[in-house]
C-alpha cells in the first residue's frame, strides 16, 4: 500500500468519526402527568336546576263569571281559607233565589196533595169515593214528595254556586303568579293565581337524553345556589320522569331539599351535584389525556426509563365539574403515570421529562 492510499483511508475514517459525533441526541420532551392513586375512583357530575315548591296549584273558580276583584298579588303569603279573588255574584244570587222559590212552591203543592189524600180517605170510609180514587191521591203525594226532594237539591246546588263566587286558598303558602286581572270574563276552571304550598321545596332538573340515568330515586345529592355562595345543602332525588318532554326531549327530575333555611327563595337557580364511586381499576382523567376516537381511545404511560408507551383504555362517562372536562376510564391501574397534556406530539418510546405539578 503506497503513501497516498494510506492518507485516503485515514481521511475517510476521520470523516466517518465526525459524522458519528454529529448525530443528534434524542432530547426529552417536557410533559405534564398525573399518577393514579390506589383505591376507588370518584366521579362527580353537576346539573343546573330551579327551585320550586313540591306542590304548586293553579287555582280558579268552579263556575264562569266576570272577575271583579283580585285580593292578592305575587309574593303574598296566605293561610288556608284566605279570600284570593271574587267574581260577579249577581247571577248566582238570582239563581239561588229562584231555586229557593221553586222549593217553596213544591212544598206547597205537596201540602195540598196531602190534604186531598186525607179528604179522599175520609170519603172512602163513607163509601162516597172508590179505592182507586184514594190510590191516585196516594200516588200524587209520593210524586209531590219527590219533587220537593229534587227542588231542595237544586236549591243546594244554587247556594253552593253562589258561594263559589269567592276563590279561597286551599292551603298555607305563597302566591307565585297572577294569571287574570279584574274585568276578565273567566271560564270555569280558568287559572287566576298560582299558589305554592308551604312545606317541602324541590329543585327541578331537566336531564338530557344522554344523562337521563345519572339521577336515580333515593340518591343523595349536594345542592348549592348561585345566590348563596359557599353554602351547600343536602338533597334527595324524589322523582325521575320515565318519559321525555315532547318539546325539549329532556327528562324531569325532582330533588327534595333537606333542611332549607330562610335565605332560600322559590325560583332560585341551583346546582345539583352527585358523587359516586367506581371500582379500583377505573380512574378519572382530564379529557386532554385521551387521544383517538371510538374503540381506539388511548393514553400515554410513562415507564421507569422515562419513556412513553401507548396503551388502550375504555372511556365510561364524560363528567363536568369545577376543574373542567374530565372522563371516567378503565383499563389502568394504581401507580400508572399518565401524560395529561401534549399527547398528540408524542411518539412510541420517546423520552420525556416530567414537569412539576401546577402549584408546586
Amino acid at each position: 500500500m503506497n503513501k497516498t492510499t494510506s492518507l485516503l483511508l485515514i481521511s475517510v475514517a476521520l470523516l466517518a468519526a465526525c459524522k458519528e459525533e454529529a448525530k443528534p441526541v434524542d432530547e426529552a420532551r417536557p410533559v405534564r402527568t398525573v399518577t393514579l392513586a390506589s383505591g376507588t375512583a370518584s366521579q362527580h357530575a353537576e346539573f343546573s336546576g330551579e327551585l320550586h315548591a313540591r306542590q304548586e296549584s293553579a287555582l280558579g273558580f268552579r263556575i264562569p263569571g266576570k272577575l271583579i276583584s283580585r285580593l292578592v298579588d305575587i309574593g303574598a303569603e296566605v293561610k288556608t281559607g284566605t279570600p284570593l279573588a271574587r267574581i260577579d255574584a249577581q247571577d248566582m244570587t238570582l239563581n239561588a233565589a229562584a231555586a229557593k222559590a221553586q222549593t217553596e212552591s213544591a212544598q206547597s203543592q205537596l201540602d195540598q196533595l196531602k190534604l186531598d189524600l186525607s179528604r179522599s180517605q175520609e170519603l172512602l170510609a163513607k163509601k162516597f169515593v172508590s179505592q182507586a180514587e184514594v190510590d191516585r191521591k196516594q200516588s200524587a203525594v209520593i210524586s209531590g214528595q219527590k219533587q220537593v226532594t229534587q227542588a231542595h237539591a237544586q236549591q243546594q246546588v244554587a247556594q253552593n254556586q253562589a258561594g263559589y263566587t269567592t276563590l279561597f286558598a286551599t292551603s298555607d303558602g305563597v302566591i307565585t303568579a297572577t294569571l287574570a286581572e279584574p274585568g276578565q270574563v273567566l271560564a270555569a276552571g280558568q287559572p287566576v293565581v298560582q299558589l305554592a304550598k308551604a312545606g317541602e321545596i324541590e329543585v327541578f332538573v331537566d336531564l338530557p337524553e344522554a344523562r337521563s340515568g345519572d339521577l336515580k330515586l333515593g340518591q343523595k345529592t349536594e345542592i348549592s345556589f348561585w345566590a348563596l355562595p359557599g353554602q351547600t345543602f343536602s338533597g334527595k332525588v324524589r322523582e325521575v320522569s320515565p318519559a321525555a318532554d315532547p318539546v325539549s326531549r329532556t327528562y324531569r327530575a325532582k330533588v327534595t331539599l333537606e333542611k332549607p333555611n330562610t335565605e332560600i327563595k322559590l325560583g332560585m337557580s341551583a346546582t345539583v351535584r352527585i358523587s359516586n364511586t367506581s371500582s379500583s381499576n377505573s380512574a378519572t382523567l382530564p379529557l386532554t389525556a385521551i387521544y383517538g376516537s371510538g374503540k381506539g381511545q388511548r393514553v400515554w404511560l410513562v415507564d421507569s426509563n422515562k419513556r412513553v408507551k401507548s396503551v388502550p383504555i375504555t372511556a365510561q362517562i364524560d363528567i363536568q365539574n369545577q376543574h373542567g372536562e374530565q372522563v371516567q376510564v378503565s383499563g389502568l391501574k394504581a401507580g400508572d403515570i399518565v401524560v395529561t397534556a401534549g399527547v398528540h406530539l408524542l411518539r412510541e418510546g420517546q423520552a420525556v421529562k416530567l414537569l412539576p405539578a401546577q402549584g408546586e
